[in-house]
């Protein structure tokens, strides 16, 4: 499974479709999140994804950026339902991982779903600070030294 790291401008309108459709259907018509699903962090984001062979969904997706303060934060991880159980998104994660050791950072943060902490456990995150609501979802801020 390939996973191409693209930013805004360098996806395909039809790429950037199909990424936005499964963020839609998980974010907002599954977990019915109530707070806007694109935001103006996609503008500067690297996002992550793979596509289907037919090249018509997205399987697996995330995105990337780097903060004011010099942070990088990993959001919007999501793995259709079809490809759930195929741990694309433990291989997405870890080619993240290597993507920025190449770039030399040095620590990766996320505001992780209470539901996904076991997830982020199992590949190295630590919790940082105390569990807080965002969009009427509990989450915890964690990180993971790179």
């Amino acid at each position: 499974m390939k996973f191409c790291f693209k930013t805004i401008d360098e996806m395909t309108g039809y790429e950037a479709f199909c990424v936005e459709r499964l963020r839609s259907e998980v974010f907002v018509s599954e977990q019915k999140i109530t707070l806007p699903e694109i935001d103006d962090e996609d503008f500067h984001a690297i996002h992550v994804f793979s596509l289907n062979e037919e090249k018509d969904n997205t399987l697996a997706t995330c995105r990337i950026f780097k903060e004011k303060n010099g942070d990088w934060y990993l959001g919007r991880v999501v793995v259709s339902k079809d490809a759930r159980g195929m741990h694309l998104g433990s291989k997405m994660i870890k080619e993240v991982h290597e993507y920025l050791k190449e770039k030399d950072v040095k620590r990766l943060y996320c505001h992780a779903q209470m539901t996904a902490k076991p997830f982020y456990d199992h590949l190295g995150y630590q919790v940082k600070g105390d569990i807080f609501d965002e969009g009427g979802v509990e989450h915890v801020l964690m990180y993971k030294d790179l």
